[in-house]
């Protein structure tokens, strides 16, 4: 549509500057001026003409030029996104740590640079995390089950940046964190941005989350067992109520004074 735009202006200012409508143009502009003037005030104004119509033809090349720069450098950008988003892709399938690392701080730089791009590594992000971890496990039976004590490294930095707060501002529609059913003791996350999380049945014992945000977040049968969450925003009654354990669990004022958390808390003791 551009293209047939510029091509049409052209043959205008072909026409008007090469055929004798330059001349009724100009008389047209002159208006009643144009039978006193003589010949050469005539030939001066039908130039004028000519020189307007070449700046207008000048001036519309160079927004079409513009426009088609700017479309390259949007298809050019997303491509190289496009691209790092694949490498990144091919390090978190790496069976080397360092290589797994470096994929998810590429992903994170990505949701910097390019934000609507946030959905996306999110999502990959989460389902990296449920794939590098062992469901929390029966209850009262843990005893039987083969679980690590602590994240490995590279699943503590995949949960660094899919909860960090800075990327979640960054992300266009960041989707809901899921970690339900997951075992995740001893996860450090301190500040990070549970609004909305899904930790139903999720193993947190002896977790970092002090001046985490959790508003709305589901703790549902969530094992928080001496868990910190000092300074935790966000945090209601009826959130810590459902927790499966809160036995030595540290939590916020005015949280942890509430009469029936005291009592759930003594009883878990």
């Amino acid at each position: 549509m551009v293209t047939m735009l510029g091509a049409a202006g052209l043959a205008g200012a072909l026409v008007v500057m090469f055929t004798p409508l330059s001349r009724r143009l100009a008389c047209w502009l002159a208006g009643g001026d144009w039978s006193s003037m003589d010949v050469a005030a005539r030939s001066a104004a039908a130039g004028q003409v000519r020189l307007a119509v070449v700046q207008v033809v000048a001036a519309l090349g160079a927004g079409i030029a513009l426009l088609y720069t700017a479309r390259s450098y949007r298809l050019s950008r997303r491509g190289q996104v496009t691209d790092r988003f694949t490498k990144a892709l091919e390090r978190l399938s790496s069976s080397e740590p360092y290589v797994c690392i470096g994929g998810i701080l590429a992903l994170e730089q990505i949701v910097q640079d390019a934000p609507d791009q946030g959905s996306h590594a999110a999502r990959v992000l989460n389902a990296f995390v449920q794939h590098h971890t062992q469901p929390a496990g029966a209850r009262g039976d843990l005893g039987s089950v083969q679980l690590p004590e602590e994240p490995d490294e590279m699943v503590q930095e995949a949960l660094r940046a899919l909860t960090a707060a800075g990327s979640r501002r960054r992300g266009s529609s960041w989707p809901l964190v899921d970690l339900s059913g997951r075992h995740l003791a001893k996860a450090r996350l301190p500040g990070a941005d549970l609004r909305g999380a899904l930790l139903k049945g999720a193993t947190l014992r002896d977790a970092v989350l002090c001046r985490a945000r959790l508003d709305g977040a589901d703790l549902e049968d969530a094992d928080l067992v001496r868990a910190d969450l000092s300074g935790a925003r966000g945090l209601t009654v009826e959130q810590v109520l459902s927790a499966h354990s809160l036995r030595g669990c540290v939590l916020p004022e005015p949280v942890r004074s509430d009469p029936q958390v005291v009592e759930r808390v003594s009883r878990d003791e």
